[in-house]
């Protein structure tokens, strides 16, 4: 039977380079703490270069359940392409384009796609409706961590390094030579999130601390 295609677009600018972003797209282990509210389980079932399969357990805005699946993501050229399947059976595709604006900013354009039997274009309100309250919480929820890492990147902060000045409890030098922030994926991650029981939500009630100072 013919199909249709229900669609959203969400896009919202960030005061990080494009590739902080991507770095925060492709960390699958704070799904399950940034995203307490949504994300109750994350499990890495392989990656390779800029390709990850995940498996997710999480809760949509307006649904009364939870509910599991597998998302796979890659990036072409400047497009991060991801599909999703869960266990109520729908596939979703997910276009996420990113653009460079001046002075290490940056502008990300989301789409929604979802092919439906033409019976179900009447509920395509809903289902922006939804989609857009998903974008729009979840991107509020890693904006602090985003700038965080880009703030003290600039500061010469290295991954699993810190920042060697401060490590040395020596005086912040006069001029940093800080390189262009570069996404190499894919992310070093804790043995956990791989493993059979994946990595689980600790907490279901948390304060956001430490981003705003």
């Amino acid at each position: 039977m013919k199909t249709v295609t229900l669609s959203c677009r969400c896009e919202a600018e960030a005061d990080c380079p494009k590739e902080v972003i991507l770095w925060n797209y492709y960390d699958h282990e704070h799904l399950v703490g940034t995203h307490y509210k949504h994300y109750s389980e994350v499990r890495i079932l392989a990656e390779r270069e800029d390709w990850a399969l995940a498996y997710h357990k999480k809760k949509m805005p307006f649904l009364p359940i939870s509910t599991t699946g597998f998302a796979f993501r890659y990036i072409d050229k400047n497009v991060m392409k991801t599909f999703h399947r869960d266990s109520i059976g729908l596939s979703l595709e997910q276009d996420t384009e990113f653009f460079d604006l001046p002075n290490d900013r940056c502008k990300v354009v989301v789409t929604y796609y979802i092919h439906v039997y033409p019976i179900f274009k009447i509920f395509e309100p809903l289902f922006q409706k939804l989609f857009r309250k998903w974008f729009h919480e979840v991107w509020a929820e890693d904006m602090p961590m985003r700038l965080r890492r880009w703030k003290v990147y600039q500061l010469g902060f290295k991954d699993f390094g810190g920042i060697e000045y401060i490590n040395k409890k020596l005086p912040k030098p006069e001029h940093l030579d800080v390189p262009k922030y570069e996404f190499h994926p894919p992310l070093v991650s804790l043995p956990k999130v791989k493993s059979p029981e994946g990595e689980q939500r600790i907490l279901t009630k948390s304060v956001e601390l430490g981003y705003h100072d």
